[in-house]
């Protein structure tokens, strides 16, 4: 899926939410694709605030993998992103000192680049998704499937396109190298 068959994706989600109301269904979208497009607090009703509040990543989310290591998403990968394991250090001494935990906490909008970084949500969104950031771009803070994005940017004429550069080496966690195309539309 490319960032810009979010604008085809969302009417067809909206459209699935008000189904899932009138059956009295919960739907719950994945934090890693949306963002404060028009169908924001319909897709997010019933959440503390009714729209995306960026990341949980050791915010509301902690991840513990199967050795103990933690690490503030179980989507993350553990090189780059572990706090340490709990058969070394008590659990809320990883939480609360641990500094990968801490940066996913901690890093403010300075941290944010590309569109993210002068996007009019940064202060609430904060980037989106860490892990998709990361795994598409190298680094957190630019998330290019974001609604919102993808509707500023086709008031430009302008789309992105995710482009595979170079192979996934074949170990845990691991992925591919990709950079983000803007284009003409």
């Amino acid at each position: 899926m490319q960032p810009y068959d979010l604008a085809a994706l969302f009417p067809l989600l909206a459209k699935l939410a008000r189904r899932c109301e009138d059956g009295d269904v919960r739907l719950i979208p994945g934090n890693n694709v949306g963002y404060f497009g028009p169908y924001e607090s319909l897709l997010h009703a019933g959440m503390p605030v009714d729209h995306a509040a960026g990341c949980g990543a050791a915010c509301a989310t902690i991840g513990i993998e199967a050795d103990g290591t933690i690490k503030g998403c179980p989507s993350l990968p553990t090189d780059g992103w572990s706090g340490g394991t709990v058969k070394e250090h008590a659990l809320e001494a990883i939480w609360e000192r641990a500094e990968p935990l801490r940066r996913l906490r901690d890093d403010g909008i300075e941290a944010l680049w590309g569109f993210c970084g002068t996007c009019y949500y940064a202060s609430v969104c904060r980037g989106g998704c860490t892990w998709t950031a990361d795994a598409l771009l190298g680094r957190p803070g630019n998330n290019p499937y974001c609604h919102h994005r993808v509707l500023e940017l086709e008031k430009q004429g302008l789309r992105e396109r995710v482009v595979r550069v170079g192979e996934a080496p074949g170990l845990p966690f691991d992925r591919a190298t990709f950079e983000l195309v803007v284009e003409a539309i």
